[in-house]
């Protein structure tokens, strides 16, 4: 199992293979958010026929010769690359913007790490953000995430996540209006936990939410985290090629399943959301993009196995905790992300502790 000094001090060519995993490990994830930007974007088009077409992501929807009035597959791909791709590629040259002074400040070569960073940041984002908003958080994921802890490998915090959370923080109020943010709290992500908060089924499926359209990412959301059958193949190769730890996605989800239960069996009956489903915990937000991508990344994660188990119990306990107190947030999962990256570290430490106690108990 891959531990995070292994990461930091590999040779270049073990994490340039770590990397090529990850990225490969991404692909079903785009090709989700591709369909289903460019779905969730006719669908608002057709909620909002008035909206005039005339932002860029619109043009290159024109340019790309789509079909709005009986989209298929060509044109939902069309619609979400006319709006991806431009956030891709913006990220991808701030990232390396930085990526290059940094490395001619420190006489080394370029690091490939930002093209992850870019990626996950993206897939975190609605398909509709600022490119003003992307150049800020790829701006912090790299310095504050990254460049100023020493590089790919040194940090003790996923610099996506950082970059995410310097969004959030900083643009709370973001345009809620553009087509594609329908059913969206901001940069919080998915309004669905909300929406059930305060209607429960009825909410959903007078919405157009179901299992099945969850499952496959058929409903709003930021760009990766909608499709749980993309992140699950996603998943399944980070485990194969053991560069997550299994413990620790394991904790999270067992996790997630006993903090349910508990609320459910502990909590006010007459609350929508208390009885909310496991099924719905997992399909709405972003709990199972964040548990594989995330919170199981080498860097970011406990080192030690008691360690992993401790994050990942911990990680489902606040996520279910914030979602069944707080009609108001939209989903949990970043925050709880950044707070529990942040204890990863001492959570090694006291099982570290505690290890060397014991021992010295045995041999007294």
């Amino acid at each position: 199992m891959l531990f995070k000094a292994d990461y930091g001090n590999a040779p270049g060519g073990g994490r340039r293979r770590i990397l090529r995993i990850q990225l490969l490990a991404l692909l079903p994830v785009m090709l989700a958010a591709l369909v289903n930007s460019g779905y969730q974007y006719f669908q608002g088009m057709a909620l909002l026929p008035e909206f005039d077409g005339s932002d860029l992501r619109s043009r290159l929807v024109g340019i790309l010769s789509v079909n709005p009035e009986a989209p298929g597959l060509y044109d939902y791909l069309a619609a979400g690359l006319a709006h991806v791709l431009p956030m891709l590629l913006l990220a991808l040259l701030v990232g390396g913007f930085w990526e290059r002074i940094i490395a001619d400040r420190r006489g080394h070569p370029m690091e490939p790490g930002f093209v992850l960073v870019a990626l996950l940041f993206v897939l975190l984002l609605p398909g509709a953000a600022a490119f003003s908003h992307i150049i800020f958080g790829m701006s912090c994921a790299v310095i504050l995430g990254k460049a100023i802890f020493g590089g790919d490998g040194k940090s003790f915090i996923n610099p996506a996540l950082l970059g995410i959370v310097m969004v959030q923080v900083s643009y709370p109020a973001a345009s809620v209006l553009h087509p594609l943010w329908s059913g969206m709290a901001g940069y919080a992500g998915s309004d669905a936990i909300a929406l059930y908060h305060r209607g429960g089924e009825q909410a959903m499926a007078q919405a157009g939410i179901d299992t099945w359209s969850a499952f496959i990412g058929a409903i709003p959301g930021t760009l990766g985290t909608t499709s749980l059958l993309a992140i699950a193949l996603g998943a399944a190769l980070l485990l194969l090629t053991r560069v997550i730890s299994w413990r620790l996605l394991a904790a999270q989800f067992i996790g997630l399943l006993l903090f349910v239960w508990l609320a459910a069996a502990f909590s006010d009956p007459s609350a929508d959301v208390h009885s909310m489903p496991l099924h719905w915990h997992l399909l709405l937000g972003s709990f199972a993009f964040g548990a594989v991508f995330i919170a199981c990344d080498p860097v970011a994660s406990a080192s030690t196995n008691p360690g992993r188990w401790i994050q990942g119990f911990l990680i489902a306990g606040l996520v279910v905790l914030i979602r069944v107190t707080n009609s108001t947030h939209p989903d949990a999962v970043i925050p709880v992300l950044l707070l529990v990256s942040l204890l990863a570290p001492l959570i090694d430490h006291a099982v570290i502790a505690w290890n060397i106690r014991q021992r010295a108990r045995r041999h007294v």
